[in-house]
């Protein structure tokens, strides 16, 4: 027992356009991953969440969401007078570093709670809390609080993690495990960009995969990534299409799930995380 490796392959960005809906409905459908981080504040939320209301074995977290990164493409709070979370155009900010640097703390939890609220009065079922491009990463004490008030898991890894670790590592767990909030062992994210001077390449995105399912250590990884199809409209939005193109292929590609298959990963859902929390 102590030595399995348990995975979370976990499709980030539900919501954001049509072309991302497509594609992780298309994923749940086959079987391919087993969670989605759902974005309550995009021009496509309502058609992802008709998309989970068909398919409540769908198992969907909220991904807070206080940014809207894209040139052409925006999105803004669902709560009132946010006055520190917008920019002239009443939009999110473009980047963390803004929110870090303007946004009040009280106006973060105040949206954060409407998106939550937004999902679970539109019907659904969330089953853990994670952060958009982590602007509420230096209000970690908030995060927490919703999770305990919730009761729902937090993407935050227990030993650290490559995508991002707080400088009061320690404390953020110690408080964690105090409130009774489960968290993975580990985070891993694949490649939004290929390595400087290479072109984009599917064989990039499946080499990252191939390493990371071989390097899994023992107990709970999450495996996040960002499928989409590759349509004019992602086109539209994001220059990272290519990649998300190629992670929209990659656990429907036969050698990688053999590769899960033979390397004894168990697929499990942030479901299984927060039942576990919810039993405790």
């Amino acid at each position: 027992m102590l030595n399995e490796r348990f995975l979370i392959l976990n499709a980030d960005d539900f919501g954001m356009c049509h072309s991302t809906n497509e594609a992780i409905n298309t994923l749940f459908t086959e079987g391919a991953i087993t969670s989605a981080s759902l974005m309550m504040t995009c021009p496509w939320t309502l058609e992802a969440i008709h998309l989970i209301k068909k398919n409540p074995s769908m198992d969907v977290g909220i991904h807070l969401t206080h940014t809207s990164e894209w040139n052409v493409y925006k999105w803004g709070p669902l709560s009132s007078n946010m006055n520190t979370l917008v920019d002239k155009n009443g939009y999110f900010p473009a980047d963390t570093a803004t929110v870090l640097k303007q946004a009040d703390p009280d106006q973060l939890r105040e949206e954060a709670i409407a998106q939550i609220e937004f999902a679970l009065k539109s019907g659904l079922d969330p089953t853990n809390i994670d952060n958009h491009m982590g602007s509420m990463h230096h209000v970690m004490d908030i995060l927490l609080d919703l999770c305990e008030r919730y009761q729902l898991p937090l993407r935050y890894a227990k030993q650290g993690q490559s995508v991002r670790t707080q400088a009061n590592h320690e404390e953020i767990v110690t408080l964690a495990d105090k409130k009774g909030i489960q968290l993975p062992d580990h985070i891993e994210m694949l490649p939004f960009f290929a390595p400087e001077g290479k072109e984009p390449a599917y064989q990039i995105t499946k080499e990252a995969a191939i390493n990371c399912i071989r390097s899994l250590k023992p107990g709970v990884t999450e495996l996040v990534f960002h499928p989409s199809l590759d349509t004019s409209e992602l086109k539209g939005i994001t220059e990272t299409w290519p990649m998300r193109r190629f992670e929209f292929a990659i656990f429907r590609d036969e050698e990688i799930q053999e590769l899960l298959r033979s390397e004894n990963i168990q697929l499990i859902q942030w479901r299984d995380l927060r039942n576990r929390q919810r039993q405790m």
